[in-house]
């Protein structure tokens, strides 16, 4: 990230003030610090004198006296953040590349933080993804739609006092719920019951005629 600072009080246009707690820009040396926005970047990488980088993560943004001058606090230990959905291009390439290995398409596609992807789960992996799961972690599980459906997914997270946010999203107004639970069973009945309905309506769309068995 380019160092850019402010004492005036108006950072240059297209940059936004900012406070970091901890890492590199922690000890007393980010007055006046600016960063691209807003809106405040979500995640912002540092690099290191010693090599490697700094990764911080968007807190919150505030205003202590001018509302005109929105500043970002960024915390290495800020909230987690889940893996990203597949795009509808990415969506498309995959199931462009499993028709080439055969004829039955991808319907879920389930993702970690650690990066890995797994294609249509079944339910000792989707269990074992959930008993893998460390504080401040994420399970993501996504329905392969079509670009106008929008889309339809599930993030587990375990949060940092050992319970369980759930949080679906459907299709294409982004409707989202979310649901907290201690309950490891709870989360992964769950799951197992999302991902058996969004099964079972891919292959609603995929034959029609299986809907009403006819």
């Amino acid at each position: 990230m380019e160092d850019v600072f402010d004492t005036t009080g108006r950072p240059p246009k297209g940059w936004m003030h900012a406070v970091f707690h901890g890492g590199p820009y922690g000890e007393g040396e980010d007055v006046g610090r600016c960063i691209p926005g807003p809106p405040a970047p979500a995640t912002l990488s540092v690099p290191l004198p010693e090599g490697g980088v700094h990764v911080y993560r968007l807190w919150t943004v505030g205003s202590w006296s001018d509302p005109d001058d929105p500043i970002a606090v960024y915390n290495p230990d800020g909230p987690p953040v889940p893996p990203p959905l597949l795009t509808a291009q990415e969506r498309q390439w995959t199931q462009e590349g499993r028709r080439r290995r055969g004829p039955r398409p991808v319907r879920i596609v389930a993702l970690t933080d650690d990066g890995q992807m797994a294609y249509d789960p079944d339910a000792p992996a989707i269990e074992a993804m959930l008993a893998g799961l460390q504080e401040r972690q994420y399970v993501v599980l996504q329905r392969l739609t079509d670009h106008d459906e929008g889309d339809f997914s599930l993030q587990v997270l375990l949060a940092e006092d050992a319970t369980y946010e759930v949080e679906h999203q459907a299709g294409t107004t982004g409707e989202r719920q979310w649901t907290r639970s201690a309950s490891a069973a709870e989360v992964r009945a769950t799951v197992l019951r999302w991902t058996a309905t969004q099964r079972n309506r891919c292959t609603e769309l995929e034959d029609p005629t299986a809907r009403d068995g006819s």
